[in-house]
């Protein structure tokens, strides 16, 4: 309240982030006042929200129009129905990008100046209202580019797969501190989903940083979570200690990336926090594993179902239930643009430049090895019962799960859509433009190289 009172005004208090919650994480701010618009504004931060203030840490984000101003996008963006992920994370590091590289020198006639509160709030507006340019950047950054025929190279280094920008993929995302063998998990994710998976992944590729020794928002100095504790959970969770080893590379990865698919599913099913769930990390016990009285973390979401519904299913079920779930996705896909194994890889290319972040363990950077991970891949489809050549369900899984009936339709649906569908052009490397960005230090030599 201090600082908002130096700033012109404004209160803040504590509040639960969602309904019903009794632990209130976020700010609740009100009668800020507005920086381009003559009124107050009242309401909250979330995500990725507060960059539209701008931030030091990243060339990406190097802009700065104050809280205040940050604020009052924050809220005129809500109001017109705008994605903030897509804006701060995708779209806006690609038009800075393409300023910065001599390829746009304007938005709908005004000169680029990111400094400017009322700048950022016409675009919103443009956006918003379809208006010139706003026609084609309202269809997500992916697509502008296509349309405007703008960077579409450049637009590659923001966007992971499937039009989607980065998100706890080490890469293409800017905002999410991951680092290698952990992204690993989540390039498994991007490859076989058709959207950002990270919308409801968070409890491995977000929490493993988060509450491990690499020091997140959840670290309690009182009770440190230790890799020998981390190892410890891995071996619980996934019968095996390397899921989650910081020197593991490449070994035990698809166990994970299949598990937390399956709980993808459950926590939309319930649906439940997935920052939250489900509950794996704890500083109350005295192995850092979370049980809730004689119940395991793992075993609450089945709790929470049965209480919720009547519907007396424990774990197991309800996962089988998930799987069931997951499989009809994946046959649905197959059946109308004859999703495989191909398509899958085409997300590769996102993961195979030099990560943003350095493992502190490793003290380099890691790119994706195409020789490591396509193994990887196999084990995958093995562990979800799916043809290792194709990426398909194979008939004795969907049988397994009472889903026998959709097979041939899957089949016969496939062999329609590839004499539909076009080919798809090959891909090409993503080219990092952010090799050699002023954090980056551990360039400095090549970086001075280059420029002699």
């Amino acid at each position: 309240n201090e600082q908002l009172a130096q700033q012109g005004g404004g209160k803040a208090r504590v509040y639960p982030c969602t309904a019903s919650c009794p632990t209130p994480c976020s700010l609740y701010l009100s009668d800020v006042p507005g920086c381009v618009f003559n009124r107050k504004w009242s309401g909250g931060l979330s995500c990725v929200s507060g960059l539209f203030a701008g931030s030091k840490r990243s060339i990406a984000y190097d802009w700065n129009i104050g809280f205040r101003g940050g604020f009052e996008l924050n809220m005129y963006a809500n109001g017109l129905g705008l994605n903030h992920w897509e804006i701060l994370v995708g779209m806006v590091p690609w038009l800075r990008a393409c300023g910065r590289l001599g390829l746009l020198k304007e938005l709908n006639g005004r000169p680029l100046d990111w400094d400017s509160c009322e700048f950022w709030a016409k675009l919103l507006h443009d956006i918003a209202y379809r208006e010139g340019m706003g026609d084609a950047l309202a269809e997500g950054g992916y697509r502008a580019a296509h349309i405007l025929g703008l960077g579409i190279e450049v637009m590659r280094r923001y966007y992971t797969a499937w039009g989607y920008a980065g998100h706890w993929d080490g890469h293409a995302g800017i905002v999410n501190y991951i680092v290698y063998p952990f992204w690993i998990v989540g390039a498994l994710h991007w490859a076989m989903d058709t959207r950002d998976p990270a919308s409801s992944t968070h409890d491995y590729v977000q929490n493993v940083i988060y509450w491990g020794p690499f020091g997140g928002p959840y670290k309690n100095d009182a009770a440190p979570i230790t890799w020998e504790h981390m190892r410890g959970i891995g071996q619980r969770i996934y019968g095996r200690a390397d899921t989650l080893d910081p020197l593991s590379g490449y070994e035990g990865k698809a166990i994970p990336a299949a598990y937390h698919a399956v709980r993808s599913i459950m926590k939309d099913c319930l649906p439940t926090d997935d920052q939250v769930f489900p509950l794996i990390f704890s500083h109350n016990t005295e192995d850092r594993y979370c049980r809730i009285g004689d119940i395991e973390g793992l075993d609450v979401d089945a709790h929470l179902l049965r209480a919720g519904t009547g519907l007396d299913w424990d774990t197991r079920e309800f996962e089988r239930a998930a799987e069931r779930v997951l499989n009809l996705e994946r046959a649905n896909t197959i059946r109308h643009w004859a999703r495989d194994r191909k398509m899958d890889e085409r997300v590769l290319p996102s993961f195979e430049y030099d990560e943003n972040w350095i493992n502190p363990e490793l003290g380099e950077r890691k790119a994706l090895d195409r020789r490591e991970f396509i193994p990887l891949m196999d084990e995958y489809y093995r562990l979800r019962g799916w043809d290792v050549r194709t990426g398909w369900p194979t008939r004795e899984r969907l049988e397994s799960l009472d889903l026998g009936y959709v097979y041939e339709e899957m089949i016969a649906g496939a062999k329609a859509a590839r004499e539909r569908l076009p080919e798809l052009p090959p891909e090409k490397p993503v080219e990092d433009i952010h090799r050699y960005d002023p954090d980056r230090t551990d360039r400095l030599a090549e970086r001075e190289a280059i420029k002699a």
